[in-house]
């Protein structure tokens, strides 16, 4: 454990203790409050930007100048589908520099006006339209908290589709979660929920308290890790924090994984970490799950 996250423990300790008590009316509020913020993305030397509009959404494109434009490595950031967890300046020179792909942003849909199903038909888009540049086996999907959900459940819904388009090269998830969970999990969650000083609380009754109320989410939509079919993704890197309660999910995805034999995966669970570590390239943590991911890509992609 760094000194970072050692100091950051009892102030972000104090956070969790009030988001154990929020209704889903407070959540509401706070997701209408955040979204008034118009997001910015920085100029950066020797890369170009371009914004273009899918579906209705804001997706940023970064690309080396004069690559060959051959690869492309969505991002879909974390912030709990009300917000948007962006990489800084250095990491997205990172992800271009050390993968050789152009960086994807979207700008997915987030809640209250849009759920988990419309965030997926939305990917589902992106990735048809994607696949006019790319081949889909140059294509990365990295997704973080919130953005892992929505990566997970995207590979899901192709199956769903009956594969009407191919899955990507490679997806990174970190630190997912889902609204349904076998009761073997709900106990290992429990038991490191006091060690959780980023989420905390009984996340599996605020996930489908806050997310799906009505239970209108398709059921291959909102997951469950000891159902799923994962039996034709592509390389897969599973990631979670050793402090995080949806760590206690990772048996559950392992069994379905070997269940579906699925031949190309890692899961990696890292001791005394938090929730979604490699977006906090401030803490040693981060950085080392940050290294963690591209050296995957490079590796599968």
């Amino acid at each position: 454990m760094s000194f970072i996250y050692s100091f950051l423990k009892p102030i972000l300790r104090r956070t969790v203790a009030k988001k154990a008590t929020m209704t889903r009316e407070d959540f509401v509020r706070q997701a209408e409050r955040v979204q008034r913020r118009r997001y910015t993305f920085p100029e950066i030397n020797g890369y170009k930007k371009k914004e273009l509009s899918v579906s209705g959404c804001r997706c940023i494109v970064y690309s080396k100048e004069n690559s060959n434009h051959s690869k492309a490595l969505v991002y879909y950031a974390g912030g709990g589908y009300i917000r948007y967890q962006f990489p800084n300046k250095k990491s997205i020179r990172r992800y271009i520099d050390e993968t050789g792909c152009d960086l994807w942003i979207p700008l997915y849909p987030l809640y209250p006006q849009y759920n988990m199903y419309d965030g997926v038909k939305f990917g589902y888009e992106l990735h048809r339209e994607m696949l006019k540049k790319y081949k889909s086996e140059n294509i990365a999907w990295v997704g973080y908290s919130a953005g892992a959900v929505l990566v997970m459940g995207l590979g899901r819904h192709i199956a769903h589709e009956g594969y009407e388009l191919p899955m990507p090269g490679v997806i990174v998830a970190f630190s997912v979660f889902n609204l349904y969970t076998s009761e073997e999990s709900i106990k290992r969650m429990s038991a490191l929920k006091d060690k959780d000083v980023v989420m905390g609380g009984d996340l599996q009754k605020q996930f489908k308290e806050f997310y799906d109320p009505d239970s209108l989410i398709p059921r291959h939509i909102a997951g469950c890790a000891a159902e799923d079919d994962y039996s034709k993704f592509p390389p897969l890197l599973l990631g979670f924090g050793g402090d995080e309660s949806m760590s206690g999910d990772a048996p559950d995805y392992e069994e379905a994984f070997k269940r579906c034999d699925l031949k190309d995966y890692e899961i990696h669970i890292e001791p005394d970490t938090f929730h979604s570590y490699p977006v906090f390239t401030f803490t040693p943590e981060g950085r080392r799950g940050e290294d963690q991911v591209i050296d995957f890509i490079r590796r599968k992609l």
